[in-house]
């Protein structure tokens, strides 16, 4: 063999090895993932496999009670307990088997990696540049008046710069009348939106819901977080869960509730 052919074969053999160390590790370890996540009393989220489940069968949820999850309320870390479903809720114990008292929003999980959880503030917002952008671009107008106008500084990307989040909505308003219904989630980075969440549809009695941030975590280990949207809707109906990934140009849905 000549010396030209085993410098090109050398120089394949080193590609692979870094192109495997880049791409193929990163989807070994996403394989062998699995996750459970609890968000509050009304949704179950399993990974596994590289696909995620929604748990909506009794039998199942039931399965999963009695083991042990890392429990967060409002995004702070609140301990390990073994957690227990009943009644359409989910209860904590200690290992005495003696009933912890939760008072918070819950996030819960159980996996074979850790995840991170970061607390943040939602703010009212008082800056409308983005928010009327958007509603003109939605064929709203930008006078509407509004029953959620927030704002989330945070920073998802892990770039060392806060982007930041808007919900707004004009759902279930009790001063005044919409005659079209919305809710919207965006960000902007570097004074571009992307687009989250869009809901607009014809007023009609208790439609709609209204959306907020509910965590920031990082489920795959790639220093990036994972957005948690919660839609909370009228009366005794099921709030909508989400599970948002930023991707590039574009936030991708990678699970929900409904």
């Amino acid at each position: 063999m000549s010396k030209r052919y085993k410098v090109i074969i050398i120089i394949l053999a080193i590609y692979l090895v870094v192109f495997f160390l880049i791409y193929g590790l990163s989807n070994i370890k996403d394989g062998t993932r699995t996750l459970t996540i609890l968000v509050g009393d009304n949704t179950v989220w399993e990974y596994s496999d590289k696909s995620w489940l929604n748990i909506t069968r009794e039998e199942t949820i039931d399965s999963l009670s009695w083991q042990e999850y890392k429990v967060f309320l409002d995004n702070k870390y609140f301990g390990e307990y073994s957690m227990w479903y009943s009644d359409n809720k989910w209860y904590a114990f200690n290992s005495d088997k003696s009933a912890v008292k939760m008072e918070g929003e819950l996030i819960a999980y159980r996996s074979n990696h850790d995840l991170k959880i970061k607390e943040f503030e939602t703010k009212e917002n008082s800056n409308y540049t983005y928010v009327h952008q958007v509603l003109k671009e939605n064929k709203l107008p930008t006078s509407s008046q509004m029953t959620v106008n927030n704002v989330v500084n945070f920073d998802i990307d892990n770039d060392g710069i806060e982007e930041q989040i808007y919900t707004i909505s004009n759902a279930f308003a009790s001063d005044f009348y919409p005659t079209t219904i919305f809710s919207i989630v965006f960000m902007v980075k570097d004074e571009k939106v992307y687009s989250m969440y869009t809901n607009i549809q014809e007023a009609n009695y208790g439609n709609g819901c209204k959306p907020y941030i509910r965590s920031f975590l990082d489920i795959n280990d790639d220093d990036k977080h994972e957005v948690i949207l919660t839609c909370a809707k009228y009366s005794v109906q099921e709030p909508e869960d989400m599970l948002f990934q930023l991707n590039k140009e574009k936030f991708d849905l990678l699970i929900s509730n409904q």
